[in-house]
């Protein structure tokens, strides 16, 4: 399915961003679903202007030391957030809502946060950060790490703190840029999906 543009104030960061990857693990079957969810027709990552600008300089500054950032996932479709939680109750995965890791309300819904990691820029090899994304475990929290993954893991959060993100307590991967006067929206990715509804 083709990427449709993003709406008023948004960037395409592929597009925003040279250098930065991809990894959009919810347009495929490579999520804790198991499965796309919807508004993810399209492989596609947007956020915000502003908050895209941070995480260009950022991604810029991570360039000087040889590294880069790859996405998993930043702007969310409204419905995708729901759909998450439809499938925790449906599958006896409460606890994950519980324990903070799936919610109702997201700040991804708002463009104004992101899944990421790091990348070396000459190989385009991922660095290992002790888990994968996505992993719903305590082990997933960000000091619950040792050696070089702690290291990693410390250094990516103090660049994105740096540069005005707050690091998630449960997710090491997870970061929302501090900013107000944002609204969630539920805008499809893919061209041919229904469209955002008010």
């Amino acid at each position: 399915m083709k990427l449709r543009a993003p709406p008023a104030g948004f960037v395409e960061l592929q597009r925003a961003i040279p250098g930065l990857a991809l990894d959009i693990g919810y347009a495929s079957n490579a999520n804790f679903t198991g499965a796309p969810l919807p508004g993810y027709g399209a492989a596609g990552a947007w956020l915000l202007e502003r908050a895209a600008t941070s995480l260009g300089e950022l991604h810029a500054e991570l360039g000087t030391r040889g590294l880069g950032l790859v996405c998993f996932d930043a702007y969310r479709p409204r419905r995708a957030t729901l759909a998450m939680v439809a499938w925790a109750e449906r599958t006896g995965h409460r606890h994950l809502l519980d324990e903070g890791f799936i919610s109702a309300t997201s700040w991804h819904n708002h463009g104004v946060a992101v899944d990421v990691s790091l990348v070396e820029l000459a190989t385009g090899a991922r660095l290992d950060l002790g888990t994968a994304w996505d992993t719903f475990t305590p082990a997933s929290r960000p000091e619950n790490a040792a050696g070089a993954a702690l290291e990693r893991r410390t250094l990516l959060r103090a660049m994105m703190t740096a540069h005005g993100w707050k690091g998630a307590t449960t997710e090491w991967w997870h970061f929302r840029f501090l900013t107000a006067d944002t609204l969630p929206r539920d805008v499809p990715y893919g061209a041919e999906e229904a469209e955002e509804t008010q």
